[in-house]
């Protein structure tokens, strides 16, 4: 069993009026939402671990992840707002309007669900939660916790809008990132985490270091990973563009979907990864992204999609 543990949220979708003018449409989203439902859509046993509110919102968030697939148990409903997201979709990366203080995804602690039964093989953490205590601090002692019991995933999927303490942001992605088997950054992540800095220097620093599997995201330009093996790149497929919310999150989905197909997503296996299965998973991402891309908002496909 893969466990996503984060963020959930409501994005507010540009939509066309009937009467003219733009309107918003509420969707399931937030990023690690998002990839727990691209999950359970490719068939795989996946929980999502994170606060969920009471509210409406809430309800409409923990309906979309059951119907999905995607295991609740460690899922509480807590008495706290739905994070809001309005989205402003341009010609690169979507941006984003937040609503997130206080929330019911920041308000979630460890003691709040349950310990990770024997059988999660895979424990993936991002985005909004990574980037402010007193939730981004029991996301890193989770990490610490399960170190060397199962495969550990970082996706920062970095919000530079709400990051308002970078220099303290960066230091506690850098202990995460010591902590990871997985470490999935995109171009735009990089660039803000490490400006000026090489990509390929920082990736193979991180397998040095013990990371086993290290990947960066170009969009359009496909994606590189590293192993201990080596280096290797996939192109992306032709697409005609609608837009690009929830697109890497779908790429991590499919990703370690593959990595957890190819029974290489424990502990202990990971480890001997080469390029020819990290070349798969990419390859899988990057189909699966593109689909996403290809519809409105974060909607990425089902197994019978792609003939799984």
């Amino acid at each position: 069993m893969i466990i996503i543990c984060g963020d959930s949220l409501i994005d507010f979708i540009p939509a066309p009026l009937a009467e003219g003018g733009v309107g918003y449409r509420p969707a399931p989203g937030g990023s690690c939402r998002n990839i727990a439902s691209g999950l359970g859509r490719l068939g795989a046993e996946v929980g999502f671990m994170g606060g969920i509110s009471t509210d409406f919102f809430g309800d409409l968030i923990a309906s979309s992840l059951a119907a999905d697939g995607v295991d609740l148990g460690y899922a509480p409903r807590l008495p706290h707002a739905s994070t809001l997201a309005f989205v402003q979709l341009g010609a690169d990366e979507p941006a984003y309007a937040f609503y997130d203080d206080p929330s019911a995804h920041r308000a979630w602690t460890r003691q709040a669900s349950p310990r990770l039964a024997d059988r999660v093989s895979a424990l993936h953490v991002g985005s909004l939660s990574l980037i402010a205590p007193p939730i981004a601090d029991e996301i890193l002692a989770l990490m610490g916790e399960n170190k060397g019991q199962r495969v550990l995933s970082v996706d920062p999927n970095c919000r530079p809008s709400l990051t308002h303490d970078l220099e303290g942001y960066r230091a506690r992605l850098a202990r995460m990132f010591a902590l990871a088997d997985i470490i999935k950054l995109s171009q735009a992540d990089f660039d803000f985490l490490h400006p000026g800095q090489d990509s390929r220097q920082a990736a193979q620093g991180w397998i040095a270091a013990g990371a086993s599997l290290v990947i960066l995201t170009r969009g359009g330009e496909g994606a590189t990973a590293w192993t201990r093996e080596g280096e290797v790149s996939v192109a992306a497929p032709a697409v005609r563009v609608v837009d690009t919310v929830g697109a890497g999150d779908s790429f991590i989905a499919a990703t370690l979907f593959e990595l957890d197909r190819s029974r290489l997503l424990g502990v202990g296996t990971l480890d001997r990864i080469g390029i020819a299965e990290a070349q798969a998973a990419l390859r899988l991402g990057v189909a699966v992204a593109a689909i996403t891309c290809s519809r409105v908002g974060a909607d990425p496909p089902w197994a019978a999609e792609l003939g799984l």
